[in-house]
């Protein structure tokens, strides 16, 4: 025999068992991408205003490790005040009657799932937001236009078979407003909520 051959024969072997000890990578999501594949409920809390929201979220994996995914997200977002400020002018008496916010975000999104169950990830993203507020005794009774919201979170959880549910915390903040608005300080902040995930 070769003496070459057999140094070639006991290494290829060797990458072979290699290869063999390394897990499977995960299998592919039977959710079809043009279909949601997580949901979040939860809530925006600022300067008086308690605005709960929810969320449809579509994910376009484009990167899938082991245990890591990184993806864009795409989220329809719709947000109701329940709690709103008793003036919305400091010294005058202007409340504030209705609240709600519209967006459409596109984030990047990052999630890394561990052997035992337990998985954790973050995104930020930003997109268009309509908003819209009614006044009583103020300089207008109502003001409805499209800015940007800047928004993040973390999240962590713990995956159920082919369901992940988990707790997420986060921080929102509109931008391109207008000046004279009103109701501009109220959007976004502290959001806290539930997630959601079954890609």
């Amino acid at each position: 025999m070769n003496r070459r051959f057999l140094p070639c024969v006991l290494f290829t072997l060797c990458l072979a068992s290699a290869a063999l000890a390394q897990p499977t990578p995960p299998p592919p999501s039977p959710t079809p991408p043009w279909l949601p594949r997580a949901a979040y409920l939860g809530t925006f809390i600022r300067d008086g205003v308690i605005a709960p929201q929810a969320r449809l979220q579509w994910q376009l994996v484009f990167f899938q490790g082991r245990t890591d995914a990184l993806g864009l997200l795409i989220e329809p977002m719709a947000a109701l005040a329940v709690v709103r400020p008793a003036t919305v002018v400091e010294g005058d008496d202007v409340p504030m009657t209705s609240f709600q916010y519209y967006s459409l975000m596109f984030a990047l999104g990052y999630t890394s799932r561990r052997g035992s169950g337990l998985e954790w990830g973050f995104q930020i993203g930003t997109g268009p937001a309509w908003l819209h507020a009614r006044f009583q005794n103020g300089p207008k009774d109502e003001e409805s236009y499209l800015g940007g919201l800047l928004d993040g979170r973390a999240r962590i959880g713990y995956r159920f078979s082919s369901v992940s549910l988990g707790f997420t915390v986060g921080y929102g903040d509109p931008y391109n407003y207008r000046r004279s608005s009103l109701a501009r300080s109220y959007v976004g902040g502290l959001q806290l909520g539930f997630y959601a995930d079954w890609r």
